[in-house]
């Protein structure tokens, strides 16, 4: 299970919650890990409900929707 953090969507029931943006973001990797972070949202294919984040891969986001 994914560590609660204030800026995180706490709702998001996956397993997999560790691997989406706005946990990714909440501990500032998009900031570390820069790089890395531009692969996961270039060319964007899909938006997040919840947060509005957009990525390429459905399984980056908590509540994705095709864009």
């Amino acid at each position: 299970m994914a560590l609660e953090h204030p800026k995180d969507n706490q709702e998001c029931k996956s397993d997999d919650h560790t691997q989406h943006l706005c946990y990714f973001v909440s501990y500032g990797y998009h900031v570390d890990n820069q790089e890395e972070y531009k692969d996961l949202v270039d060319e964007p294919r899909y938006k997040c409900h919840f947060c509005g984040r957009t990525a390429h891969l459905e399984k980056s986001l908590c509540m994705p929707m095709k864009l």
